[in-house]
Parts: C-alpha cells; sequence; structure tokens
C-alpha cells in the first residue's frame, strides 16, 4: 500500500469522524432550537395537535442524526477497508442535494434587516458551509480510494490497468 492509498484512508477516516459528529450537532441543536422557541411553536400549532407535531419533528431530526452517524460510519469503515456498500455514499449525495438548498434562506436573514441574532446566523452559515465542504471531500475520497483499491485488486490478480 503506498503513501497516498494511506493518505487517503485517514482522511476518510476523519471526515467520517466528522460527520458523525455534525450529527450529533444537528440533535443538540434542534432540540435546543426547539426548547428556546417553545413558546412561539406552542402558539402557532395550537393545543390540540401539540403532541403529534413534536412526535413528528422528533422522528424526522432522529432519523437524520442516525442518517449522519451511519455516513460517517460508513465513511470510517471504508478507510479501514472493512465496508463494501456505496450507501453512504448515495445518501451523502441525497443529503447534498437536499441541504444546499435548505442553506439559501439562512444567506437571505443576514439582509433582512433585524439585526437580532445575526451572530447565530453567521456561525450557522458557517457550521453548514463546513458540513457541506466535509460531505463534499468525504465524496470525492471515498470514490477515488474505491478506484485505486479496484486498481490494486486487478493488479494482484495479474490483470491489465488503465
Amino acid at each position: 500500500m503506498d503513501a497516498n492509498t494511506r493518505r487517503l484512508e485517514i482522511n476518510l477516516m476523519t471526515l467520517g469522524t466528522g460527520i458523525s459528529l455534525f450529527g450529533l450537532w444537528a440533535f443538540v441543536r434542534s432540540g435546543l432550537t426547539l426548547f428556546i422557541l417553545r413558546d412561539q411553536i406552542n402558539t402557532l400549532i395550537g393545543e390540540e395537535n401539540r403532541l403529534l407535531i413534536y412526535l413528528i419533528v422528533f422522528g424526522a431530526v432522529a432519523i437524520l442524526c442516525l442518517m449522519y452517524f451511519y455516513i460517517g460510519m460508513s465513511a470510517r469503515a471504508e478507510g479501514k477497508g472493512k465496508h463494501k456498500s456505496i450507501l453512504y455514499l448515495i445518501l451523502t449525495g441525497i443529503n447534498l442535494c437536499l441541504y444546499l438548498p435548505a442553506l439559501i434562506p439562512e444567506f437571505f436573514s443576514l439582509f433582512s434587516g433585524t439585526e437580532e441574532g445575526i451572530l447565530s446566523v453567521v456561525i450557522s452559515i458557517l457550521i453548514d458551509i463546513t458540513t457541506i465542504v466535509c460531505m463534499v471531500e468525504m465524496m470525492i475520497i471515498g470514490i477515488r480510494l474505491r478506484r485505486i483499491r479496484k486498481n490494486m485488486s486487478i493488479q494482484e490478480k495479474g490483470g491489465a490497468t488503465d
């Protein structure tokens, strides 16, 4: 195994850890948001549907966090050479397609004229951009590492390579 392959494996394991921790951050952030804005949320949804809405929101957040955890742990396993499925790369691509449009309203909230909470919006945007960069880098490294390993297995079998 050459140094480039080893570097890619280490980077993939590091990025996988970061994505898993982002899943934890998303869970904490969602919980804190629900806690801080509970009065506004309660007035919007009314008394009769409150429990159902909270259960649906909690379920969606839990699924999202578990997806981040799966993506991160799968990337770590891929870096160690123990993972064969490409499902985590597909989920990462789908997540990026959904994540990028959701970032647009955050940018517009910077220019909405309200100065309340502008620091939290800027921090949120920076965290979201960092997450997007990590997911894109993880996909690129995961694909490159798969190609390198495929070429290595072909060479070991005695076949021709590019």
